[in-house]
């Protein structure tokens, strides 16, 4: 356990700054003191931070071939061209290839949508491009298209322009297409590099706006609550542009969401929206048709303005299915892992017949329960990586070290994926070359930060409601953690198929710990918890234990 708190609140070298600024903003002084620790250290950053605008968004045109990009696709309208989108399978891409898509329609586009399924592969392919009808003249990729090398020259010779929009790290040179836009281009000229497949996808429609004179607020405004599920969804960082976009798009999914947004909440019986509900709830409703189903359905249902409820339900069911095929594959995954020792290694490696479209949830929870990266490798070869939290690590650079080994591979610094002949002596190779790759960097075991010692049937209900003015939290801006010790437990219990969770009651109060059962197999009524937690639901005024120790009784 690796628990560190913060400076408290009154010996704080700023103690009187955080009161003075805790009134001006009418937050309590303990969420002024974490967002102090956030960066955000006077009242000007503060009031960016807490109210953040629309008209703060970054000239779009500072990404690199933006103007380019627009003037091609207001051609084809006017040339009524058949354009082409070629989007992901996952959230974002889904969501990304829906705002595009509404957009260009609405500007009277000749325009056409396509996401792969999980077993056609990542990204735009060779056999994507002879596929396509023989009138397409444009095509635009979104959330992916940097690594599309011969998939670019197989358009090339058919006299296919080719607009590639991505976020994912450029391992290779500039891609040999009409234009390219990626804000992690080595030559990057933009002030934000941490946007989303959907948020590049966004800033394309607002200079598309701006170069027609109009109001690109209000024309953008209808698409952010899509940016907002993909940004939050693919868990890139939620400060600076991504927080502009998600803070307005909460708000636009609180009181105007499109149909699909409120028959999803109805069915659900989610009466408030926030970024938990969209990073626990929505996003992986939406991301499970990419990995057990035809993401087509998820983006038909996305661009549709009247959405049935039977389409809807089709969605959650996807989700329920895909949530059976993850707990049962885990147990096998842990299995392979403790049978072979594999969690031994600086990063865990491990191949086995697993669904395709639950390998990287897999290599999640494999890292959540591990503390390490981890690499799950289905039977075909198809891999799927995931880095740790504030460990430092790069994935993607790590697998970048071994790329002799693998047929393909791209990603960012928390995940990836990768493809490798499924053979067992190639892939016990590339696990040896990957744990000599991950001692070339810096691995650390990212420490659970609190700001603060709170009992917690002491928590304040008002905090509550000063949290609710913070949203969105998630990716790089987490919510504040506080710490309670000597806890006795008025109640438990267990919930989950494999009972795995924990409902812990504490006086009043109710606290979740989600896959924290095994802490209380030999519990005593005598036993007492020490617990790091973070406040959950804002309206249940709950909470969500993120770690735990056991106190024995005496």
């Amino acid at each position: 356990m690796h628990w560190i708190s913060k400076i408290p609140i009154q010996h704080h070298p700023k103690h009187a700054q955080i009161k003075y600024l805790s009134a001006q903003f009418q937050l309590h002084p303990l969420l002024i003191q974490h967002l102090f620790n956030q960066g955000f250290s006077d009242f000007e950053k503060l009031d960016s931070f807490i109210y953040p605008k629309l008209t703060n968004m970054y000239d779009p045109f500072l990404m690199n071939e933006m103007k380019a990009a627009v003037t091609r696709i207001l051609q084809a309208i006017q040339q009524s061209e058949h354009i082409h989108i070629f989007g992901d399978y996952d959230c974002d891409g889904i969501t990304a290839s829906s705002i595009l898509y509404l957009s260009l329609k609405e500007l009277g586009a000749n325009v056409t949508t396509q996401l792969p399924l999980r077993s056609e592969g990542y990204g735009l392919s060779v056999n994507a491009v002879k596929q396509l009808h023989e009138d397409v003249s444009l095509v635009i990729t979104v959330d992916n298209g940097s690594s599309a090398h011969d998939a670019l020259r197989t358009a090339k010779e058919r006299g296919i322009d080719v607009i590639v929009t991505d976020h994912h790290e450029v391992l290779d040179d500039r891609p040999d297409c009409l234009v390219f836009i990626n804000p992690k281009r080595k030559d990057n000229t933009y002030p934000f590099t941490e946007l989303c497949g959907a948020g590049v996808a966004l800033k394309l429609v607002q200079a598309i706006y701006k170069t027609l004179n109009r109001d690109w607020i209000r024309g953008t405004e209808p698409l952010l609550d899509m940016a907002t599920l993909g940004t939050i969804a693919d868990m890139v960082p939620l400060k600076d542009e991504n927080r502009i976009l998600c803070y307005n798009g909460l708000r636009k999914l609180q009181h105007s969401p499109r149909r699909v947004f409120r028959v999803l909440l109805d069915t659900l019986k989610t009466k408030n929206i926030d970024s938990s509900t969209i990073g626990f709830s929505v996003g992986p409703i939406f991301n499970a048709c990419g990995r057990i189903g035809d993401p087509n359905l998820a983006a038909t249902i996305l661009q549709s303005t009247e959405p049935t409820e039977k389409q809807i339900k089709e969605l959650i069911s996807l989700n329920e299915k895909r949530k059976e095929i993850t707990v049962e594959q885990f147990k096998s995954v842990i299995t392979i892992i403790h049978n072979e020792r594999l969690h031994l290694s600086p990063v865990i490696v491990v191949k086995g017949d697993f669904h395709k479209g639950v390998i990287g949830i897999l290599a999640s929870k494999i890292v959540n329960h591990f503390k390490k990266p981890a690499i799950v490798i289905a039977a075909d070869g198809t891999g799927s990586a995931r880095s740790l939290q504030r460990s430092g690590f790069s994935i993607i650079d790590c697998i970048s070290l071994c790329g002799n080994y693998l047929r393909k591979f791209g990603g960012h610094t928390m995940a990836a994926g990768l493809s490798i002949i499924p053979d067992d002596n190639k892939i016990e190779l590339f696990r040896y070359a990957i744990q000599l790759a991950a001692m070339k960097q810096k691995v650390s075991i990212a420490a659970n930060w609190y700001i603060g010692t709170l009992p917690i049937e002491c928590f304040p209900k008002t905090m509550f409601n000063d949290l609710r003015a913070l949203e969105p939290f998630g990716m790089g801006m987490p919510k504040p953690m506080f710490c309670t010790k000597n806890t006795r437990l008025s109640g438990y219990s267990t919930f989950g198929k494999e009972s795995e969770h924990i409902k812990m009651s504490i006086n009043q109060q109710v606290a979740y710990g989600f896959s924290k059962s095994n802490h209380f197999t030999n519990w005593s009524n005598e036993n007492m918890v020490d617990m790091l937690y973070t406040p959950h639901c804002y309206e249940e005024k709950n909470f969500l234990v993120q770690d735990c120790i056991i106190v024995k009784g005496k």
